[in-house]
């Protein structure tokens, strides 16, 4: 069961109209496959522009979609006249990325008036497997929209 209620009753068609502003996440085919209260689920197939020289997702693909997937789980919670903007983010990188699949989640560990502090983890999977490769938290500032 979520522990989180939206203050916006229509928040998921919100947030897939805000997805059609996302030029990054079209150019990048990352797509969100669910949108909860206070939870994101992303994923995108692992191409040959994610990656780095060795072949590797790059770091600066798992800390976008990280910060992507956290900053609209931020978002869920909030009023009709209120967003959220990222103030504070630390990845940690588990493992190297090498799949078919990317997942990233982004989960509210607390919201509060001012700030949402949220977690997210990374997995690739390969051959039905999947492994966890990066983990990160973050701070969103509640910013008035009016």
């Amino acid at each position: 069961m979520n522990k989180f209620q939206s203050k916006d009753p229509n928040f998921k068609n919100k947030i897939r109209k805000r997805l059609s502003g996302q030029h990054f996440m079209h150019h990048i085919g990352f797509d969100l496959s669910e949108i909860t209260a206070g939870k994101i689920v992303g994923e995108m197939s692992l191409e040959q522009i994610h990656l780095q020289q060795y072949g590797f997702l790059h770091g600066g693909v798992s800390a976008t979609i990280l910060d992507i997937v956290m900053g609209f789980a931020a978002y869920t919670l909030m009023p009709i006249d209120k967003g959220v903007v990222t103030a504070n983010i630390s990845v940690d990188y588990l493992h190297p990325g090498d799949g078919e699949t990317i997942i990233a989640i982004g989960e509210v560990e607390k919201s509060g008036k001012k700030m949402v502090f949220t977690t997210g983890k990374v997995f690739v999977v390969k051959d039905g497997v999947r492994k966890q490769i990066a983990s990160a938290r973050a701070v969103m500032a509640v910013i008035d929209t009016t």
